[in-house]
Parts: structure tokens; sequence; C-alpha cells
């Protein structure tokens, strides 16, 4: 799966099935990463393989919470309709997908 798959995958997230498909499928993105990292490593000075700047559990969960506090400046820049208070699946799926990048 490359990242316009996962991209479309998780447009698509609107019930606990398609949540967990998602969880699948990054956890596949993140063991592909660890594999090509493994063998060609990535520069110290940007993200690993396939995209992840938030390879490891410290840093996964800190850029998911740091992405939530700014999600509603997110939304409102990309002219989307979310409220971010108001817990949903595509939101969820919001949040693993950015903090697989954000910085």
């Amino acid at each position: 799966m490359n990242d316009d798959e996962l991209e479309n995958f998780y447009d698509r997230v609107d019930s606990k099935e398609k949540f967990l498909g998602l969880l699948a499928a990054l956890r596949w993105d993140l063991e592909l990463s660890r594999e090509e990292e493994a063998s060609h490593p990535s520069s110290p000075y940007g993200p690993n393989a396939r995209g992840w700047e938030n390879p490891d559990l410290g840093r996964y969960p800190e850029a998911m919470a740091d992405w939530l506090e700014s999600a509603d400046n997110y939304y409102r820049n990309t002219k989307q309709a979310v409220d971010s208070s108001k817990p949903s699946w595509q939101l969820f799926a919001d949040i693993l997908l950015a903090a697989k990048v954000y910085e």
C-alpha cells in the first residue's frame, strides 16, 4: 500500500470496522518502514522510510496530541466542516494519519 492508497483508505473511515482497517494499514505501513530503514537508513534530518516522522511509541502519541490541539486550525484552513470537539470515526482516522507526519 503506497501513500495514495493509505490516504484513499483513510478517506472512507466512517465506522468502527473501517477504523480498525485503517489501524491495520498503519501498522503494516510502519512495519514496512522499519524493514526499509533496516536495509537503507534514511537521513537523520528527515522522515523515516514511507514518510514516518514519528516511528516510535514515544513520539507518535505526542504527535497525536499536538495535532489534535491544532485540529480546528487545520479544518478551518482546509475548509472542512469538522468540529474536533465531537468524536467521530473520521476524526480518529485524521488523528492517526496526521500523527504519522506531524512535526
